[in-house]
C-alpha cells in the first residue's frame, strides 16, 4: 500500500470512470471521487468499490477550478489527480509504487486516444502531466489548463507506452466540439475576470501558431487525417475564445479597419508558414517549392 490519495473530479461524462477507479483502488491509500454531477446509476456502481464519494456544491466548469480546494480531503502525504477518463496501466502502477517516495513530484507521459486512435504526434505525445506530488509541496491555480506549481524535485517519467497514462480523450467530433465550446467560454470568462484584454489579431495569431506548431512542427501530418483534423480544430479554439469574449462584452464595436487588417495578416501568415513548412518537411515537389519562393516574395 502506498501513501497516496487519488482525487477524481467527475460529472456526467463517466464512461471510463470505473476503469479509472479500478486501476488505482488496490494499491493507493484512498480513492476520493468529487461528485459534480454524476448520474445516480454511476454513483451506485462507485459505491460497490472502496472509493469515497464527496458531493461538491456550486458550479464547476472544469476540474482545475477546484483541485487545490479538494486537496484538503486527502489524508495521505502524496496526492494523485486523475480525470475520469484516465487509466493507470499495470507497468505505470508498479513504476509509481517503486519510485514516488524518491521525489516531490512525478510528471507522467500520457497516451491520448482520440477518435479511436492513439495520437502520437501534433504535440499529443508524450503530453507529460504533473499530477502526482507531495501535498505540502504543491499548489494548483484555479485557471483553465493550469498546472500545479511544485516546490521540490520533479521526476519526469520516460515516455514509454507501457508507462503512460491511458487517456480516453475525445471519442468523436461532437464530444470534441462540446468540450471546446465549454472551455472557450470558461477562458473568455477568465480574461474578463482577470481584466485582461483579448483582441481579434491576437486570437487569430494564436490560432495560426496552434495549427503550424501541431501539424507541421509537431509532425501532425504523420497521423494522417486524424492529425490534420485535430490540428485544424485546435487552430479555431482561440478565435472561438475571442468570439465569446466579444459576446460577453455585449458585442462591443470593433473598428472595421482592425478587422480587415487582422484577417489579411491571418491568411498571409497561415499561407506563408504552411508553404514554408510544407517545403521544409519535404511534402511537395521542386516546382511547388519554386512557386512558393515567388509568391512569398510578392506577398511580403
Amino acid at each position: 500500500m502506498t501513501d497516496i490519495s487519488v482525487l477524481i473530479v467527475a460529472k456526467k461524462d463517466t464512461e471510463h470512470l470505473m476503469q479509472t477507479i479500478n486501476s488505482v483502488v488496490n494499491w493507493t491509500k484512498e480513492v476520493i471521487i468529487i461528485d459534480i454531477g454524476i448520474s445516480k446509476e454511476m454513483l451506485s456502481e462507485i459505491k460497490k468499490t472502496t472509493a469515497t464519494i464527496i458531493a461538491h456544491d456550486g458550479t464547476v466548469t472544469y476540474a482545475d477550478q477546484i483541485r487545490n480546494k479538494i486537496t484538503k480531503y486527502a489524508s495521505s502525504s502524496y496526492v494523485f489527480f486523475l480525470d475520469p477518463d484516465e487509466v493507470v496501466p499495470n507497468d505505470l502502477q508498479k513504476y509509481i509504487q517503486d519510485n514516488y517516495l524518491k521525489y516531490d513530484a512525478l510528471s507522467l507521459p500520457r497516451k491520448n486516444i482520440i477518435f479511436e486512435k492513439w495520437i502520437q504526434h501534433a504535440r499529443w505525445w508524450p503530453d507529460h502531466q504533473l499530477r502526482l506530488y507531495k501535498k505540502i509541496k504543491g499548489t494548483w491555480a484555479p485557471e483553465i489548463h493550469s498546472k500545479p506549481a511544485v516546490d521540490g524535485t520533479i521526476h519526469q517519467v520516460e515516455p514509454k507506452e507501457e508507462c503512460a497514462l491511458i487517456h480516453y480523450n475525445y471519442k468523436n467530433l461532437d464530444h470534441y466540439i462540446e468540450k471546446m465550446t465549454r472551455y472557450a467560454k470558461a477562458e473568455a470568462d477568465d480574461y474578463l475576470k482577470g481584466g485582461k484584454t483579448l483582441t481579434l489579431s491576437i486570437a487569430l495569431s494564436k490560432g495560426t501558431q496552434e495549427f503550424i506548431s501541431r501539424y507541421f512542427a509537431g509532425d501532425g501530418y504523420k497521423d494522417g487525417m486524424h492529425g490534420f483534423v485535430l490540428s485544424f480544430l485546435q487552430s479555431i479554439y482561440y478565435p472561438l475564445v475571442y468570439f465569446y469574449y466579444w459576446e460577453k462584452n455585449k458585442y462591443s464595436k470593433v473598428d472595421e479597419s482592425k478587422i480587415s487588417s487582422s484577417i489579411q495578416i491571418y491568411y498571409k501568415e497561415l499561407f506563408l508558414q504552411s508553404a514554408y513548412w510544407t517545403s521544409f518537411k519535404g511534402l511537395k515537389s521542386s516546382l511547388s517549392k519554386f512557386k512558393y519562393l515567388i509568391i512569398s516574395f510578392l506577398t511580403r
